[in-house]
């Protein structure tokens, strides 16, 4: 499985990004809109943040996650949603 991940990052079937100063101060945003209704978890709120940059962007449109509450929160965020678990 190793082997496998590190053949598709050579060959560029993921994006690797850089977590700046602003993921860090939209996944605080995130996490005061919604971590006492729905208990978003800090790494999922900086997780979900790297996602809206990139979607501002125009490289993401879907978010997937195995995550019931943070499928919610993306939803909520915009995001189309796929939930691993539940697809």
């Amino acid at each position: 499985m190793a082997r496998q991940f590190q053949e598709d990052l050579l060959a560029q079937k993921f994006l690797v990004t850089a977590i700046r100063e602003p993921e860090f101060i939209a996944a605080e945003r995130l996490l005061a809109q919604h971590a006492f209704d729905l208990r978003l978890r800090a790494l999922d709120a900086i997780q979900l943040a790297v996602a809206l940059r990139l979607k501002s962007r125009g490289l993401v449109d879907q978010f997937v996650a195995a995550d019931k509450i943070l499928c919610e929160v993306a939803a909520r965020e915009g995001f189309a949603v796929l939930n691993a678990e539940h697809p």
